[in-house]
């Protein structure tokens, strides 16, 4: 079985999780509007914009597509110029309030660059096996089925097996504490996976599992999800990488603040922002007119909502601007 991020947490210990998330903001840290910028180097440009190898995009999957099924819809996209897949976000988005936003993405193959766009979405509803384990604390009874490394399953079922057990820890990133969560976190059994050639379903050989001191229940559910459905299409941008450059550049960058004429308040907003320390702005709410008039240059005003409106804390991110002779990313980030 590979070794999961969960593994790679257990090895590392509280002192590594600790210092891994040393420089992380919680809700707790900031005041209820957050206005945060880091500066933008776009003479080279790579991920999250240009992939080189887009293989490496994950699915919105606990178990990741395979290399051969992503490279597989990649010849088709360049062939034809289009394709239809399900859940693999090969144009990246950004999280915008309560929704999200496609980020400019951009390809590379035999030296020509393309730009890479959504022409349509749709969502489908599926019926799908999920696996899940639930951690139980009293050991199982005797005469019932455990299961313990290593497992005599096959590489598919080696793969939901180890998702499963790492998404007990994906409530709190796997650091500290033990995560609590209001429903099982189960393990789809999507259209790259063989439902029909798997042991774990519909009945897993075992009742329980036994991992690193723990005992895990094995649970099957037939469930109805929601199935996100893009189709993609390429336009060629550029032959050399200086083409590629200058036209992704005005591609991510989506306004010159220094050309709309901003108060000397909101400038105070935005340098506060792109200073070095803390490099971010804060307020509490309601939002002054300073900050008002900072987030409608920024583009992000007109899709805020008051903030008795949020339940849940919720970010506009990426937004790439040019100010004050460099370029910036700025995100606001909103807690009720």
């Amino acid at each position: 079985m590979p070794c999961s991020r969960r593994r790679a947490l257990q090895l590392l210990g509280v002192a590594g999780a600790t210092a891994a998330t040393a420089g992380c903001l919680s809700p707790a840290d900031l005041d209820a509007y957050a206005l945060i910028a880091d500066e933008l180097d776009l003479s080279s440009i790579g991920p999250p914009y240009l992939w080189p190898d887009p293989t490496v995009i994950d699915a919105t999957t606990r178990v990741d597509f395979t290399t051969e099924a992503k490279t597989a819809f990649l010849s088709e996209l360049f062939e034809t110029g289009t394709v239809t897949v399900r859940q693999w976000p090969l144009v990246g988005r950004d999280q915008w309030g309560t929704e999200t936003r496609p980020r400019p993405t951009f390809l590379e193959r035999d030296g020509t660059f393309y730009e890479v766009r959504i022409t349509d979405e749709r969502v489908l509803e599926r019926e799908r096996w999920h696996f899940a384990v639930d951690r139980v604390d009293e050991t199982p009874p005797d005469g019932a089925a455990v299961a313990e490394p290593p497992f005599d399953l096959s590489e598919q079922d080696e793969r939901v097996l180890d998702a499963a057990l790492d998404a007990v820890y994906a409530g709190n990133d796997g650091f500290l504490g033990d995560p609590e969560f209001d429903e099982l976190q189960t393990v789809e059994f999507h259209h790259g996976l063989d439902a029909d050639a798997s042991a774990l379903v519909p009945s897993p050989p075992f009742e329980f599992v036994e991992y690193s001191d723990e005992f895990f229940r094995a649970v099957t559910e037939r469930r109805t999800v929601d199935v996100p459905e893009w189709t993609y299409a390429i336009d060629e941008i550029a032959a050399s990488p200086g083409g590629f450059t200058e036209y992704a550049r005005d591609a991510i960058v989506e306004r010159d603040l220094d050309a709309v004429g901003l108060s000397d308040g909101a400038r105070g907003v935005l340098d506060d922002a792109i200073a070095e320390d803390p490099r971010r702005y804060e307020e509490g709410a309601p939002p002054s007119a300073n900050l008002d008039e900072a987030l409608d240059a920024l583009g992000i005003a007109e899709d805020l909502e008051p903030i008795e409106s949020y339940d849940d804390r919720v970010d506009f991110r990426n937004v790439v601007v040019e100010y004050r002779d460099g370029v910036y990313r700025f995100d606001l980030i909103v807690t009720p």
